[in-house]
């Protein structure tokens, strides 16, 4: 019939054809279908949430839930889906004509070195943030073995005095950005795995004469080794969710978990801290404890020259007594009782080494051992130290 057909009749039954043909291909274009899959981390095979899958070209787009699997409309002949997350190389897989498409995403070395821990433990890039952050990796704050993990900061974070109170075990100062009050201690706030812990300069707030000991405060319990990261927020808007109680300041804590061991790890720290006086401050030696350089009376011809009684008055804390190696007697502290129940006179004598004499060389041990795995249930960490200090 198209054989004998006029050119009139040609082209009609050609547009005919050709109008079926794109109607075919439009509806199979225009066709839909859904595809799911889960998304997991390379670095450890868990299952990764809120990872946005979009469709390329398009604004369509998904989230994995909480077991990181996702679900997707597509259409089209070749459709390709992009996968991307924070601290993760965005990752596009073509889908073809699959239904079902697993994905597994890949830490970005680089992109990783721009995320921080904001308050509530929210992961954000650094330079999203409206106010500075100080950041510490674990192997910096272990790298020099301290018994306080405040110490361990020292000198990383610009900004940010730490100084002890004390010897080993004593309560450690943390200030950042200077001093902001008079009548407390300017410590900031302290969260550790998204718990707000109270950490005060010291346990001790009574004053007197006494010498009451400085247990340390509540963060020095903490570990060096349980630590993952550190980050430290400056700004005041970085504590708005905290309230008042981190006007002075945040400090992220964030520990160590099994979820990176591929199988059961065992975990072994020793290390011995070694103190010594660097420098003996120069103490006068020429005269004792009192308030008058007095003169025996016998020495002097003269009762005026000890108008106190005695040539040292050891109650007092002021070191303008009477002069020593003079070969003057008096009753002292550690007087000898004589034969009339008495204390006897001893000579008064200088003891310009009495300070390097009582100190010793101290000795801090700290032991630990921990305990990780990770498996697909589940993930685990547990450990334990021990600090002793001598000397």
């Amino acid at each position: 019939m198209i054989k004998n057909s006029t050119p009139s009749q040609m082209l009609r039954y050609l547009g005919m054809m050709m109008l079926v043909v794109g109607l075919c291909i439009s509806q199979a274009i225009a066709q839909t279908r859904t595809v799911t899959g889960k998304i997991t981390s390379k670095e450890d095979g868990a299952p990764m949430p809120g990872v946005n899958v979009i469709l390329k070209g398009t604004q369509k787009g998904s989230t994995s839930n909480a077991t990181g699997t996702y679900s997707i409309e597509v259409s089209g002949a070749n459709p390709t889906l992009v996968f991307s997350f924070v601290g993760y190389d965005a990752t596009e897989v073509v889908v073809g004509n699959r239904n079902v498409v697993d994905i597994v995403l890949t830490p970005g070395i680089e992109n990783l070195k721009e995320v921080v821990v904001t308050a509530l433990g929210i992961k954000r890039e650094e330079k999203s943030l409206g106010y500075s952050v100080g950041k510490i990796d674990s192997k910096d704050l272990n790298r020099v073995a301290q018994e306080n993990v405040l110490n361990a900061m020292a000198g990383k974070v610009a900004g940010v005095t730490i100084s002890s109170t004390g010897g080993t075990g004593s309560s450690v100062s943390m200030v950042i950005r200077g001093a902001t009050s008079l009548s407390s201690d300017n410590q900031p706030l302290f969260v550790v795995d998204g718990v707000p812990l109270a950490n005060t300069l010291n346990n001790i707030s009574q004053v007197g004469n006494d010498n009451r000991a400085d247990f340390g405060n509540s963060i020095s319990s903490l570990n060096p080794d349980d630590i993952e990261s550190v980050s430290i927020l400056k700004g005041p808007s970085a504590a708005a969710l905290y309230g008042s109680r981190a006007g002075n300041g945040v400090v992220l804590i964030t520990t160590k978990s099994g979820s990176k061991a591929k199988k059961m790890t065992v975990s072994i720290t020793s290390n011995t801290v070694f103190d010594k006086p660097f420098k003996y401050l120069k103490w006068q030696t020429q005269f004792g404890t009192g308030q008058f350089s007095a003169i025996p009376p016998a020495i002097s011809g003269t009762p005026l020259s000890n108008p106190f009684g005695g040539l040292i008055q050891e109650n007092i804390a002021a070191t303008y007594g009477a002069a020593l190696d003079k070969g003057y007697e008096e009753v002292q502290w550690n007087s000898p009782i004589g034969a009339d129940g008495k204390p006897m006179k001893m000579p008064l004598v200088s003891h310009p080494n009495n300070v390097k004499n009582f100190v010793q060389t101290g000795v801090t041990t700290t032991n630990g051992v921990s305990i990780a795995n990770s498996t697909d249930m589940f993930n685990y960490r547990l450990s334990y130290s021990n600090m002793q200090h001598k000397g």
